[in-house]
């Protein structure tokens, strides 16, 4: 006996493995979701936000990898992190375009379900981006609580520390994703890549219920964190303005990447978790779900707000250094400040 049911994403038809062999009728409500405009809608946004994550991301990378010097352990997290967006955007992407294709083009309302090797590819690489995403966000915020305690040693004594974290990120990651592949690989139709079999669903609701709660507490240990440095910062005696100035650019850039995903991590668990406690019998519950998946933005602000953050610090470092080495040439001050240039040379 098939069941109807609304899960993760989109509508999931089990116990059948055959699109022909489903009841026209399930099929027609299946279609009439998949159709439906404001699904196609949020859809769309979101194929949006990926391809603008693709070009951002690859434009950040030809343009500023190698005017960026960072320490190599936040060096190899922030290209991990990256990575994981690019994984993200990318199949994410190339399923919404498929399954946009199939609600528009496709007559036959029981042959919109998704190929069965199709679905499990690009649901196994979303899903590692997304929490690819995830664990190197808790592995930048370790790095930065070790980075912080141990101020004085730590760029000599801590430079595997970034290598270390990031595997153990990545084996974290291919565990998530194996652990649910039994599951996905089951005898399951399905029209969303992104969706889970409603076998799942209250593991699924449970775990967004932690990411929000571990999302705000992440939040507020980077803020935390910022400031503290920033205030140490001024207090410590700096042998050069301008490796200060690089310093505290580092860690603005980190501290803003880190605000938009725990941010946009933390709406996203809300409304997941939201939708499925109290939207349940709701005909949009699928669209609504889909138009509060908001990681394709979150790929597309990070590598977007690195763009911006660099333009910006390059004008300041300009008009920084141009401070620094500015004096007045005019005047008894004008003299004064020659004559001391003059004493310097000729020590």
């Amino acid at each position: 006996m098939a069941s109807f049911q609304t899960s993760f994403m989109a509508a999931a038809l089990s116990n059948y493995s055959d699109p022909d062999s489903v009841p026209q009728d399930t099929c027609i409500r299946i279609a009439e979701v998949l159709r439906n405009p404001f699904y196609r809608g949020a859809q769309f946004v979101n194929c949006l936000e990926s391809v603008g994550a693709v070009t951002c991301i690859i434009y950040a990378v030809c343009r500023y990898r190698k005017k960026l010097s960072f320490h190599p352990n936040i060096e190899i997290l922030l290209c991990t992190l990256y990575v994981s967006c690019l994984l993200h955007a990318t199949f994410y992407c190339v399923a919404k375009v498929y399954q946009l294709s199939v609600s528009f083009f496709t007559i036959n309302e029981c042959h919109m379900f998704l190929p069965r090797n199709f679905y499990i590819i690009t649901h196994a690489f979303i899903v590692f981006g997304n929490c690819g995403i995830r664990n190197t966000q808790t592995a930048m915020i370790i790095e930065r609580c070790v980075a912080t305690a141990l101020v004085d040693t730590y760029e000599k004594r801590c430079r595997t520390l970034g290598v270390i974290l990031t595997s153990i990120v990545i084996i974290a990651t291919s565990m998530e994703v194996g652990f649910g592949f039994y599951i996905i690989a089951g005898n399951h139709l399905m029209t969303n890549s992104l969706m889970y079999p409603d076998s799942k669903s209250g593991n699924v609701t449970i775990t967004f219920a932690i990411i929000l709660v571990f999302s705000c507490c992440s939040l507020a240990t980077t803020i935390s964190l910022f400031c503290f440095n920033v205030h140490r910062r001024r207090r410590r005696t700096l042998t050069s303005r301008y490796q200060s100035v690089e310093n505290v650019s580092t860690s603005a850039l980190l501290c803003i990447i880190s605000i938009i995903q725990l941010v946009t991590f933390a709406l996203y668990a809300f409304a997941m978790t939201y939708l499925r406690l109290t939207q349940n019998s709701n005909p949009l519950l699928d669209a609504y779900k889909e138009a509060g998946y908001l990681v394709p933005l979150t790929t597309f602000l990070i590598p977007f707000a690195t763009i911006v953050f660099i333009e910006n610090s390059k004008k300041r470092r300009r008009s920084g250094i141009d401070g620094m080495v500015k004096v007045k040439t005019n005047g008894q001050e004008g003299w004064e400040n020659y004559v001391a240039v003059l004493n310097r040379h000729w020590k």
